[in-house]
């Protein structure tokens, strides 16, 4: 595999800033692309069967009715993700991606005027289109969203809507159930909105006894939550956003979701729908975490005496891993030397959008790739610490 050596993109980011996005973007013509969290990992063998069928699912899908397909794939969905399906089927909202959702989202925060507690750190792009059309920002620190210190934080931040990602990109935090609980509760007594982004939950083991929906459903709260297929199958961008509302916020976000589009690509449904089936019938643990869990450890084995330090483990429920540089490094600094060795890898100030200082210490690796790819990876990493701490020696 050839190498390529960059400097610097020949498409500058006109805002002034180097945006997560625009790192990933910069990665995907290079050789060894550990940035962005798109699943790009390997097929199984029965993923490969589906793909050989595509023409007859092409052809299935234009027999088809659309609501047929979104029922077909919303049930398969919430199936996989262990969860029940409300009656009514209009509150689930298909768009072609979480950022389409997410910009949905936002949209309704701005016209409402509405002031929200984001947590952080988190990937930037929802800060960055929050900013963009001026919604009002507070910070909700990670550390505090537990049982014991969140009623406290929603006191002192006072928000009309609370947005949390749960597994979170990029540390792999996932609230509790009493931690739900409790977050949901908050909401009902402050009249918040609760916005939760779930688009790892398939990296994370299934709720024991209980439902995020149902808990949802049964407190009242006013809820938007956003689910995603990008993350977790591996199909080349073929991807549907899925959000669903509280029946209070049904109305606003219909019109939003109105105004983007009609209607999602009829074969991406039937498509995703036999991803989803086939990680139910061969279960999760065989056709969605293999090779995430073999390059979790291909990272480890490799970077064990390269000075980096990892704040993942070694089951994180995130297709990422989080790690703090050695002593004298920044993350700037460290991304752009390991994009001249050809890795390219995220910078921590990028997740904390309201204290960028609190990220100089760290890099995130994406890890849902192809292992060799990894091995490679990892490897110039590595090279890129000891080159960078023997200069610094």
């Amino acid at each position: 595999m050839t190498l390529i050596r960059t400097h610097s993109s020949n498409h500058p980011n006109p805002l002034g800033r180097t945006t997560s996005t625009t790192y990933e973007r910069r990665s995907l013509d290079r050789a060894v692309n550990l940035s962005d969290a798109h699943c790009r990992q390997p097929l199984t063998p029965s993923q490969i069967e589906i793909v050989e069928r595509f023409p007859e699912l092409f052809h299935e899908a234009r027999n088809q009715s659309q609501s047929e397909l979104e029922e077909a794939f919303l049930t398969a969905f919430l199936r996989l993700a262990g969860e029940p399906m409300h009656q009514d089927a209009s509150r689930y909202m298909l768009s072609y991606s979480a950022s389409s959702a997410i910009t949905m989202v936002v949209s309704y925060c701005a016209r409402a005027g509405k002031r929200v507690a984001l947590i952080e750190p988190v990937f930037d792009n929802i800060s960055s289109i929050l900013r963009r059309e001026n919604v009002e920002l507070v910070p909700l620190l990670e550390q505090d969203c537990t049982v014991e210190d969140l009623p406290a934080a929603m006191a002192r931040l006072d928000p009309a809507v609370v947005w949390l990602v749960s597994p979170n990109n990029p540390t792999g935090w996932t609230l509790s159930e009493p931690g739900f609980r409790t977050l949901v509760q908050c909401c009902v007594d402050r009249r918040c909105t609760l916005v939760l982004d779930s688009s790892f939950r398939f990296f994370s083991p299934l709720p024991s006894g209980w439902s995020q929906y149902e808990v949802l459903e049964e407190s009242g709260v006013s809820y938007i939550v956003l689910e995603d297929t990008g993350k977790t199958w591996s199909t080349s961008e073929m991807k549907v956003g899925l959000t669903v509302c509280s029946p209070d916020m049904y109305a606003d976000m219909y019109r939003l979701h109105d105004d983007l589009l009609q209607s999602v690509s009829p074969f991406h449904l039937r498509v995703l729908t036999e991803f989803i089936e086939d990680s139910s019938k061969h279960g999760i643990e065989h056709s969605i975490l293999p090779s995430v869990l073999e390059n979790r450890a291909i990272l480890r084995s490799i970077l064990a005496d390269g000075g980096l330090e990892f704040v993942t483990e070694s089951r994180s429920p995130v297709s990422v891993d989080w790690l703090r540089l050695p002593e004298g490094l920044e993350c700037e600094n460290f991304v752009h030397e390991a994009i001249w060795e050809g890795v390219h890898v995220l910078p921590g100030t990028n997740f904390f959008w309201n204290q960028p200082e609190r990220g100089r210490k760290f890099v995130r690796v994406a890890l849902a790739r192809d292992p060799q790819l990894m091995s490679e990876g990892a490897q110039l990493l590595r090279d890129t610490a000891v080159r960078l701490a023997a200069k610094d020696a």
